[in-house]
């Protein structure tokens, strides 16, 4: 408990001293928006978070590039076992009458509710490591987990990472994209043209080494400065929706802005020693509220 007080103040007075201080930033257009084998997704026995000792492999635990699980026609090569559509509760209908149902739920944001959903455990695989064997479905291989804490549970049980099956009070996933709804930006909008900072304080134009102002997001694998709003959507039954996969990149290790570190309670500070930018596209995070400023004008 020491260790977990003394790192939330350290960083916490980081954070007091200015972006100066604590800057992370070093993307540019063109970088590889990268790094799963320092975050949280790693799993591996070389990773730094929640481990476990029975493979070195990382990909594994979702993807796999043979006897891929086509369920709901989840994608990409999804290695996981993934819930029947009637199991969640989608959003419902959205104040600008756009019905959001669990049977139009699309198949990037199962692939993550996969994990996210609280239900199958980390090691639920279809196709598992070496010659273990398939199982069409997926099955749990009994491994065993670890954090800095010790032994801990194979699944989703932490409240802030456990989504849960009951999607009604997240952000609508599997939306159809309406322009000029809920404020939102024509399509082919480029998100770096967006200005982000004009209404804000002098200091929001240098604050995380300009980030807010530059606005660049990770798409396709990199950091791209001519990405458009397009980019983000994902096509689902004939129509661009917003999916889990448009705020979030979960191969990037983020960690490009100031204020999530120092925000994180001392309860989860003994347990996760950076927050990975949570996997956010948008380098800066939402720092400003820029990530959800980028696609609602407001």
């Amino acid at each position: 408990m020491k260790r977990a007080i003394a790192f939330a103040a350290a960083v916490l007075a980081a954070g007091m001293m200015g972006s100066a201080a604590f800057a992370i930033d070093t993307y540019a257009p063109g970088d590889a928006a990268g790094g799963i084998a320092t975050s949280r997704h790693n799993l591996g026995a070389l990773g730094r978070f929640t481990t476990t000792a029975n493979t070195t492999e990382i990909c594994v635990f979702c993807h796999t590039p043979h006897h891929t699980n086509t369920a709901n026609a989840v994608k990409p090569l999804w290695n996981r076992g993934v819930s029947n559509l009637a199991t969640y509760t989608a959003y419902g209908t959205t104040l600008a009458g756009t019905l959001v149902v669990s049977t139009e739920l699309g198949s990037t944001t199962l692939a993550c509710l996969s994990c996210h959903d609280g239900i199958a455990t980390f090691d639920n695989l279809v196709n598992a490591p070496g010659k273990n064997g398939v199982t069409t479905a997926g099955s749990d291989l009994a491994w065993s987990f670890f954090s800095f804490i010790g032994a801990t549970s194979d699944y989703m049980v932490s409240q802030r990472l456990n989504i849960g099956t009951d999607l009604s009070n997240d952000h609508p996933v599997s939306v159809l994209y309406r322009e000029f709804v809920a404020g939102l930006r024509p399509i082919d909008t480029t998100i770096s043209s967006i200005d982000l900072t004009s209404d804000l304080t002098i200091s929001a134009l240098q604050y995380d080494n300009g980030n807010i102002r530059k606005n660049l997001w990770a798409v396709k694998g990199y950091i791209s400065e001519t990405a458009s709003i397009f980019d983000l959507l994902r096509e689902h039954r004939g129509e661009l929706r917003v999916e889990c996969s448009s705020c979030h990149d979960p191969h990037f290790n983020n960690k490009s802005f100031n204020e999530i570190d120092y925000t994180y309670s001392v309860a989860v500070a003994e347990q996760e020693v950076e927050s990975n930018g949570l996997f956010l596209r948008r380098v800066g995070g939402n720092t400003g509220s820029g990530l959800c400023r980028t696609c609602h004008n407001k």
